[in-house]
């Protein structure tokens, strides 16, 4: 039976490590909750902080912690291709009526640009394994249709909301005196 030996303790590096993932995981939580909540101001400079503290050990790492890092080093150039292109795509996408083809345009560009990284590192990091790079892309086109089609199906639920017409005279008279109601105002002013 294949046994490895763990260590007794773990080092510093390695804690900071998974400790900088915790903080990574934190940042994402508290930066998805929007800015109507005041804690989510602490989001970013966590994410920021999860990242350094992942990315700059503060000394040799284990085997396992080692081996991770490497992976994600290797793969940091493609995935945040491939993470600021689907933010680009998004963000220049139809929301709220507005359409913003140059961003979508720049986010597609650099969608494209990640698969060809990404199959250029497919073919140096795996020897040219084709079973693995079919799989792989089928996964990717898999993925890729899958937002795709997410996408319209938000946008195609989303109702579409008529403006509203002005306040009729009755409608101002009765929004003043609820204002003066709940502000105090001056009751003899009408």
């Amino acid at each position: 039976m294949y046994t490895t030996h763990s260590p007794v303790c773990m080092d510093w590096s390695d804690i900071q490590f998974w400790f900088g993932f915790l903080i990574l995981f934190c940042g994402l939580s508290l930066h998805r909750i929007g800015p109507a909540f005041k804690r989510s101001n602490f989001g970013k400079p966590l994410l920021f902080l999860g990242f350094v503290l992942i990315f700059l050990p503060s000394g040799d790492l284990s085997s396992i912690e080692h081996d991770l890092f490497i992976f994600m080093a290797d793969n940091v150039p493609w995935i945040f291709l491939s993470l600021s292109g689907i933010y680009f795509v998004l963000y220049g996408s139809q929301i709220y009526w507005e359409n913003i083809n140059s961003i979508k345009i720049i986010g597609i560009l650099l969608l494209l640009s990640s698969w060809v990284y990404f199959l250029v590192f497919i073919s140096k990091s795996f020897d040219a394994d084709l079973s693995l790079i079919f799989a792989n892309l089928f996964g990717m086109l898999i993925t890729l249709i899958y937002l795709i089609w997410l996408i319209k199906f938000i946008e195609s639920r989303t109702p579409k909301v008529e403006e509203s017409l002005p306040l009729s005279d009755s409608e101002k008279k009765y929004v003043k005196s609820i204002l003066k109601r709940n502000l105090g105002g001056n009751k003899d002013e009408d």
